[in-house]
């Protein structure tokens, strides 16, 4: 009977062919060793990424918040009024800094510019004209002045589109209008470009003394005059401007005045107490999601039964712990002696509960009943009995036309400089930065680890790989010496008139 050793080894599942299937042994120890020697540092990897988002994220909200505390820090946040006339001749807006009044208010003229027409017309606008060869000049009183050369017969258009070309230097322009009637309806007209008595303006020739009278005709008074706004304000100062506008008549108010008036109107500004509510609100809600990320990204939830508790990215994260403990502690801060020396002396408090900035709400947190005062409340009679207090407590930067401000002193400077420890400022970096460096640099040194593990693993396999086709190749050839072998043994064993004795046929 012929033994076979391949059929044998091919008892092993081998869908490739005959000896071992070294494709499937190579797949398996390579999956065994990247298992075994990729699986931990792969998973710091991503415990690294997962910190490393979480991080980001409590930068960003924490940048977010610094540049809320800067805004409120602007005096723009706590001087926002409302404005109110009792006119229609006049209008006015607030900007930062305009400080609560009434002021009385009394139109007198209206800024305009001049305007002279032409008396002479002319059949056609664009066609030939009865206008003799001279000259033209126009004195601005503002100090400028052109002349423009004139040929006979030239038209309406030729001649404004000329004296058009120095309106830069004049500041007047000239139009053609057409009355509608008559043999000649078209004329000239000439306007300054601006308001004020300082852009009127005069008409000569050097041709002749009655040469512009006799081709055009310009009246020797304006059709309108050239002259300045004037308005009273509280019936004794007199003001003066070029346009109808007056930016300098109240500090940080900008009046326009629409039509002259017979008698004085009344302006009133008074504190737009909801919009510095509002600005208040804006900012704690920016606190609150800072807050609500960090407690996200910190908690624990224990597990249950065979479940194992989870934790948060930023658990034992000492940047998020130091956010949750110092933040806190500079906004109770107390801010020096007076009265109002505390986020609490204006009804401003922690939500015990969630950690939250709110408005105090009356009774207190959690409470059926009390005596506590709406917070709200509060903080509106604290602006209307001394203003300045209130924004010396959270340290209010003084400067009106900056729309943010870095604050140094108060509840927002204490802020600031806690923020600044974290996200950095002043040419230094934040610790929350140095740390995302740091992860940073743990990523680079584990990758360039686990790469020099693929490159060993491939070695490794390589190896192995060449060891199984070596191996095969040894069965494949002891395969074919076992067959010839075995037809050797059994190739006599069907002579004619065999022997019944014990001596295999074709041996003697």
């Amino acid at each position: 009977m012929s033994i076979n050793l391949m059929q044998q080894l091919n008892t092993i599942s081998n869908p490739g062919g005959g000896g071992v299937p070294v494709t499937q042994y190579v797949q398996e120890y390579q999956a065994v060793l990247t298992q075994q020697l990729e699986s931990t540092p792969k998973q710091e990897l991503s415990t690294l990424s997962t910190q490393q988002s979480a991080l980001t994220a409590l930068q960003s909200a924490l940048n977010q918040f610094q540049s809320a505390t800067q805004t409120l820090a602007s005096l723009q946040a706590w001087t926002p009024v409302t404005v109110a006339s009792s006119s229609s001749a006049f209008s006015a807006t607030a900007q930062a800094g305009a400080q609560p009044a009434t002021y009385s208010i009394g139109v007198t003229q209206l800024a305009q510019s001049q305007f002279s027409v032409a008396t002479v017309g002319q059949t056609t606008e664009s066609g030939s004209s009865s206008i003799t060869a001279g000259s033209l000049t126009v004195t601005s009183l503002n100090g400028g002045a052109a002349t423009v050369s004139i040929t006979a017969g030239e038209s309406l258009d030729s001649i404004a589109a000329a004296i058009n070309q120095n309106s830069a230097t004049t500041d007047v322009s000239a139009s053609i209008i057409n009355s509608g009637s008559g043999s000649t309806p078209y004329y000239i007209a000439l306007q300054s470009t601006q308001t004020g008595a300082q852009y009127g303006f005069s008409l000569s020739s050097s041709t002749s003394s009655t040469y512009l009278s006799t081709n055009f005709g310009f009246p020797s008074t304006p059709n309108q005059a050239a002259q300045n706004a004037q308005i009273t304000v509280d019936n004794s100062v007199n003001l003066s401007s070029s346009s109808n506008t007056f930016t300098s008549a109240i500090p940080n108010v900008t009046l326009t005045v629409s039509q002259p008036t017979s008698t004085a109107g009344t302006l009133t500004i008074a504190q737009n107490q909801s919009a510095i509510v509002g600005a208040v609100q804006t900012w704690m809600k920016s606190y609150n999601s800072l807050i609500d990320l960090v407690h996200k990204d910190t908690a624990y939830t224990p597990g249950t039964g065979t479940t194992p508790g989870t934790s948060g990215p930023l658990f034992n994260d000492p940047n998020a712990a130091g956010v949750l403990a110092q933040l806190p502690a500079a906004l109770n801060m107390v801010q020096g002696s007076g009265v109002q020396n505390s986020l609490a002396s204006v009804g401003i408090v922690l939500d015990p509960n969630t950690g939250h900035l709110e408005f105090q709400p009356a009774g207190g947190f959690g409470s059926t009943g009390g005596t506590l005062q709406d917070g709200q409340t509060m903080f509106t009679n604290a602006l209307q009995s001394n203003a300045s207090a209130v924004q010396q407590l959270f340290g209010v930067v003084q400067n009106a036309g900056a729309s943010s401000a870095i604050p140094t002193t108060g509840v927002l400077g204490s802020v600031t400089t806690t923020l600044s420890e974290f996200v950095g400022g002043g040419g230094q970096t934040g610790t929350i930065q140095s740390e995302l460096t740091g992860i940073q640099s743990q990523q680079t040194n584990l990758n360039s680890y686990i790469t020099q593990l693929d490159q060993m693993i491939s070695q490794n396999v390589a190896n192995f790989t060449k060891q199984l086709n070596a191996l095969n190749a040894s069965l494949a050839q002891s395969q074919s010496q076992m067959q010839m072998l075995a037809a050797l043994m059994g190739g006599g064993s069907a002579g004619s008139g065999g022997s019944t004795g014990g001596t295999p046929a074709g041996i003697p």
